[in-house]
Protein backbone atom coordinates (compact mmCIF):
# COMPACT_ATOMS: atom_id res chain seq x y z
CA UNK A 1 0.00 0.00 0.00
CA UNK A 2 1.70 3.32 -0.51
CA UNK A 3 2.03 5.53 2.17
CA UNK A 4 1.57 8.75 0.47
CA UNK A 5 -2.23 7.72 -0.73
CA UNK A 6 -5.02 9.19 0.89
CA UNK A 7 -7.30 6.76 3.33
CA UNK A 8 -10.52 6.52 1.21
CA UNK A 9 -12.24 7.05 4.18
CA UNK A 10 -10.84 10.32 4.57
CA UNK A 11 -12.54 13.60 2.94
CA UNK A 12 -9.90 14.74 0.03
CA UNK A 13 -9.24 18.58 1.50
CA UNK A 14 -7.37 16.91 4.17
CA UNK A 15 -3.60 15.51 3.94
CA UNK A 16 -1.74 12.73 5.89
CA UNK A 17 0.72 14.36 8.21
CA UNK A 18 3.28 12.83 10.62
CA UNK A 19 2.22 14.57 13.88
CA UNK A 20 4.80 13.99 17.16
CA UNK A 21 1.83 13.82 19.69
CA UNK A 22 3.76 11.33 21.96
CA UNK A 23 2.55 7.43 22.67
CA UNK A 24 2.45 5.28 26.05
CA UNK A 25 4.72 2.49 26.41
CA UNK A 26 2.92 -0.41 28.58
CA UNK A 27 4.38 0.89 31.93
CA UNK A 28 2.17 3.72 31.01
CA UNK A 29 5.20 6.33 30.71
CA UNK A 30 4.43 8.72 27.86
CA UNK A 31 7.88 8.89 24.75
CA UNK A 32 7.65 10.98 22.05
CA UNK A 33 7.18 9.05 18.67
CA UNK A 34 5.20 9.84 15.43
CA UNK A 35 1.52 9.16 15.49
CA UNK A 36 -0.41 9.56 11.67
CA UNK A 37 -2.90 12.19 12.10
CA UNK A 38 -5.16 13.57 9.42
CA UNK A 39 -4.82 17.30 9.79
CA UNK A 40 -7.18 20.36 7.70
CA UNK A 41 -5.14 22.35 5.03
CA UNK A 42 -4.42 25.91 6.88
CA UNK A 43 -6.96 28.82 6.32
CA UNK A 44 -4.03 30.46 4.21
CA UNK A 45 -3.66 27.44 1.81
CA UNK A 46 -7.71 27.79 1.40
CA UNK A 47 -7.37 31.48 0.65
CA UNK A 48 -4.51 31.29 -1.75
CA UNK A 49 -6.73 28.69 -3.65
CA UNK A 50 -9.71 31.34 -3.93
CA UNK A 51 -7.85 34.59 -4.76
CA UNK A 52 -7.04 33.24 -8.33
CA UNK A 53 -11.25 33.24 -9.05
CA UNK A 54 -11.37 36.61 -7.61
CA UNK A 55 -8.62 38.18 -9.76
CA UNK A 56 -9.93 36.98 -12.71
CA UNK A 57 -13.66 37.67 -11.87
CA UNK A 58 -12.30 41.39 -11.05
CA UNK A 59 -10.86 41.66 -14.78
CA UNK A 60 -13.84 40.43 -16.30
CA UNK A 61 -15.72 42.90 -14.38
CA UNK A 62 -13.61 46.13 -14.93
CA UNK A 63 -13.44 44.92 -19.21
CA UNK A 64 -17.25 44.81 -19.10
CA UNK A 65 -17.32 48.26 -17.04
CA UNK A 66 -14.75 50.04 -19.28
CA UNK A 67 -16.44 48.63 -22.79
CA UNK A 68 -20.39 49.30 -21.29
CA UNK A 69 -19.40 52.84 -19.91
CA UNK A 70 -17.22 53.62 -23.34
CA UNK A 71 -20.13 52.50 -25.35
CA UNK A 72 -22.31 54.46 -23.14
CA UNK A 73 -20.34 57.85 -23.24
CA UNK A 74 -19.50 58.15 -26.48
CA UNK A 75 -22.54 56.09 -28.65
CA UNK A 76 -25.48 58.39 -28.09
CA UNK A 77 -23.15 61.40 -30.09
CA UNK A 78 -22.98 59.03 -33.01
CA UNK A 79 -25.41 59.21 -35.77
CA UNK A 80 -25.94 55.80 -35.53
CA UNK A 81 -27.80 55.90 -32.00
CA UNK A 82 -31.10 57.75 -33.70
CA UNK A 83 -30.46 55.58 -37.27
CA UNK A 84 -30.39 51.69 -36.45
CA UNK A 85 -33.42 50.20 -37.31
CA UNK A 86 -34.17 49.49 -33.96
CA UNK A 87 -35.58 53.02 -33.47
CA UNK A 88 -36.01 53.86 -37.41
CA UNK A 89 -39.64 52.08 -36.42
CA UNK A 90 -40.67 54.47 -33.96
CA UNK A 91 -40.84 57.94 -34.51
CA UNK A 92 -41.52 58.69 -31.03
CA UNK A 93 -38.67 56.63 -29.66
CA UNK A 94 -36.27 58.48 -32.24
CA UNK A 95 -37.15 62.01 -31.27
CA UNK A 96 -36.69 60.88 -27.54
CA UNK A 97 -33.72 59.59 -28.18
CA UNK A 98 -32.75 62.79 -29.94
CA UNK A 99 -32.88 65.24 -27.17
CA UNK A 100 -29.51 66.82 -26.05
CA UNK A 101 -30.64 66.06 -22.21
CA UNK A 102 -31.32 61.97 -23.25
CA UNK A 103 -28.17 61.76 -25.16
CA UNK A 104 -26.52 63.57 -22.02
CA UNK A 105 -27.94 61.56 -19.37
CA UNK A 106 -26.67 58.08 -20.95
CA UNK A 107 -23.44 59.55 -21.66
CA UNK A 108 -23.33 60.08 -17.71
CA UNK A 109 -24.08 56.79 -17.79
CA UNK A 110 -21.43 55.21 -18.98
CA UNK A 111 -18.74 57.82 -17.21
CA UNK A 112 -20.33 56.39 -13.90
CA UNK A 113 -19.83 53.41 -15.08
CA UNK A 114 -16.07 53.73 -16.33
CA UNK A 115 -15.63 55.28 -12.97
CA UNK A 116 -17.51 52.33 -11.11
CA UNK A 117 -14.47 49.94 -13.10
CA UNK A 118 -11.66 52.08 -12.46
CA UNK A 119 -12.65 52.16 -8.99
CA UNK A 120 -13.00 48.68 -8.86
CA UNK A 121 -9.51 47.46 -10.31
CA UNK A 122 -7.88 50.57 -7.83
CA UNK A 123 -9.11 49.50 -4.65
CA UNK A 124 -8.78 45.72 -5.08
CA UNK A 125 -7.00 43.79 -2.45
CA UNK A 126 -6.73 40.32 -1.77
CA UNK A 127 -8.06 40.15 2.01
Amino acid sequence: MDPTAGDPGQPENHERRNVNLGAADPAGNTRPGPVLAYVRPSAAADAKKRVWPRRLGLIIFVVFCMEVGIMLAVLPWKQVWISNPLVIKYPALRAFLGHFFVRGLFSGLGLVDLWIGIWEAVHYSEE
